[in-house]
């Protein structure tokens, strides 16, 4: 959980440079890429996914546990129930760990000194480019942590 809270910590610390150097500067030449609406929007979709980590974590670790709870009851008497829920266990930690991935690589991949790097029109493309790519991570966090909650909050199957 540290490394994600550094994560977060570094792109809001690089956020806060990149905007206390946009008021420093000002718009002197078109090389500079203030932090737009969209960049703005981008990374508002990023702070508002990023407290939804800890949850996912704290799922996996249900999930696990549910799937020992569910070996050892199929190791008392294989039913066709319990291979199912640990099946399904199964496939929505796989879909927590892709989502855990997918955050994860965005957070890798999108770069404010390539953002600078920029003339307008690129970095606007760039950041459109991101958005999307954030957007698509906020879906799949939604989808794997409401369908790993419906799994948890299901009657256990004794």
């Amino acid at each position: 959980m540290k490394k994600y809270l550094i994560i977060a910590l570094t792109i809001t610390s690089l956020y806060s440079c990149n905007k206390a150097n946009e008021t420093k500067e000002g718009h002197h030449h078109d090389m500079e890429v203030p932090l737009n609406d969209q960049t703005q929007a981008m990374l508002a979709i990023h702070d508002s996914i990023m407290p939804h980590m800890d949850k996912l974590m704290d799922l996996k670790k249900q999930l696990k546990n549910d799937m020992k709870s569910t070996d050892s009851l199929l190791a008392l008497k294989s039913t066709e129930a319990l291979k199912l829920r640990k099946e399904e266990a199964l496939k929505l930690t796989s879909q927590l760990d892709s989502t855990d991935k997918a955050m994860m690589n965005w957070m890798h991949e999108f770069k404010f000194d390539t953002l600078e790097k920029l003339d307008k029109t690129q970095a606007a493309s760039y950041v459109a480019d991101q958005k999307k790519k954030i957007e698509c991570v906020r879906e799949k966090m939604n989808k794997s942590l409401s369908d790993a909650n419906q799994f948890i909050g299901k009657t256990k199957i004794k």
